[in-house]
């Protein structure tokens, strides 16, 4: 099986903050229980406490990097801190059924389950306190250190540079991008902050400009292609720079994996599985609640395009009137009447999805890929977006890397950004990558997040993601 990691490298530090917080608070606990117990606890709730500290911390952003330094951004990072130990004693309180905090009678409750509790308290408290010092100790590292280093050289046409800050637009924060025509002579100083040159291939082929590359590569500063810099740094490729075929052809990876991909249909039937048991209670009231609204049906069945571009049927709880498309398709869109009470609520918290996961199972779509569009929506797509066949070598999933870095489609332009990030995780797929998406996809459903456009377009195609 071939492992694709690219995508960690910008997220190194984000990964080092994490091994390092897990660390923390397993080995804390580990001393707490020792010195108060004289033996060490049981491996599997020492990992568990370390696993709840590092996927909730996560799903607070407290591993995000910090755009500045303020009493006011501190003061969160300790309201987050605070959030993660009452959780954590909340949870903790529930595994016990609440036996520490209801009964009060000494001699009803065991002393040891006591002293546990106590442990267990000191611990979480411990934990948050070094939790907190440590990673605002390597935010401000990474500030210091890494961060100043964020100029690049643009070295080709103004046309393609104009267009590139026209597509860095849509990033709130992106580094200072200074242009040097490809027609002139490409010399640079080594500098503190200059971190590379961005080259369009197309526009260097000239054998001076090349020897130049060279000599400066040589020197250790970083060359990369426009495309390979979007995949590097933004974790998509915008399909505006990709001038052939044969450049998206040595992006997208063959899926001839069978290994890969038993791994992931496995994965896929087991984590849907788990996931329907869990919320088997939400499924029931969510129908109660959706057929007393309205009196409609519980369910919407909707055609799409799968693996390959069959058609293939989803099933979701259904959101909007059921007159919603009666003058048909149409943009969805902020404060969108269509949309009935209860499924601005399933909306927000992606359980409209839920039923999906019957499809899962029966091999339609998996957990984790580039979500499927509807026929008659794409015969417009395939004309006014470019290479968006390509999203068909994959199985469609519930969610997927556009879903989680980008919001509800709304607009052509929204289906190209969204494509862009498709893209890069069909170049770049493996478990790792799934793995981040999942984690990704719970904090923003928890976060209630990226369920609505950000502005209302107004277009004449149609798309209903």
């Amino acid at each position: 099986m071939q492992i694709r990691l690219t995508w960690i490298n910008t997220r190194r530090r984000k990964i080092i903050a994490i091994i390092i917080d897990f660390w923390i608070s397993i080995l804390l606990y580990n001393y707490i229980y020792y010195r108060d117990l004289n033996s060490y606890p049981n491996i599997v709730v020492t990992i568990s406490i370390g696993s709840f500290w590092v996927i909730f911390s996560y799903i607070l952003g407290r591993y995000k990097k910090e755009k500045s330094f303020s009493a006011k951004s501190f003061l969160i990072s300790i309201l987050k801190i605070f959030s993660l130990i009452i959780f954590g004693i909340f949870i903790y309180a529930f595994i016990n059924w609440f036996s520490s905090i209801i009964l009060f009678d000494q001699s009803i409750i065991d002393q040891k389950d006591l002293l546990l509790k106590d442990i267990f308290i000191k611990s979480i408290f411990n934990i948050g306190f070094l939790s907190l010092i440590s990673q605002y100790f390597i935010r401000i590292l990474n500030y210091k250190i890494y961060d100043k280093k964020n100029l690049w050289i643009f070295y080709g046409k103004e046309q393609k540079y104009n267009k590139l800050l026209r597509e860095l637009n849509y990033h709130s924060n992106h580094p200072e991008i200074y242009f040097i025509s490809a027609s002139e002579p490409l010399k640079v100083n080594k500098s503190k902050n200059l971190k590379g040159i961005i080259v369009n291939e197309n526009d260097i082929i000239n054998l001076n400009n090349l020897d130049n590359l060279y000599n400066i590569k040589l020197s250790g500063i970083e060359v990369i292609n426009l495309i390979d810099w979007f995949d590097k740094e933004y974790h998509r490729i915008p399909t505006d720079f990709i001038e052939n075929n044969y450049q998206l052809i040595k992006k997208l990876k063959s899926i001839e994996d069978n290994y890969h991909n038993r791994i992931k249909r496995l994965g896929d039937i087991f984590v849907s599985l788990i996931i329907i048991l869990i919320t088997l209670p939400v499924i029931f009231i969510v129908s109660f609640l959706i057929y007393l609204e309205d009196k409609g049906p519980i369910f919407y069945t909707q055609t799409r395009s799968g693996l390959n571009g069959k058609i293939i049927k989803i099933i979701k709880f259904r959101s909007m009137r059921v007159d919603a498309e009666i003058d048909g398709i149409k943009w969805s869109k902020n404060n969108d009447e269509r949309i009935t009470r209860i499924g601005r609520i399933l909306r927000a918290f992606r359980i409209d999805e839920l039923p999906q996961l019957f499809c899962v199972l029966f091999g339609s779509m998996t957990l984790i890929g580039p979500r499927p569009e509807r026929p008659e929506i794409e015969k417009e797509l395939f004309k006014k977006v470019p290479y968006y066949k390509s999203r068909y070598i994959l199985k469609p999933g519930i969610s997927g890397w556009a879903q989680v870095n980008y919001h509800y489609g709304a607009s052509v332009a929204d289906t190209k950004q969204k494509l862009s990030y498709d893209i890069y995780y069909i170049s770049n797929f493996s478990f790792f990558l799934d793995l981040l998406i999942f984690f990704k996809t719970i904090k923003l459903v928890l976060n209630a997040k990226g369920y609505k456009p950000k502005k209302i377009i107004i277009d004449n195609n149609p798309n209903t993601n």
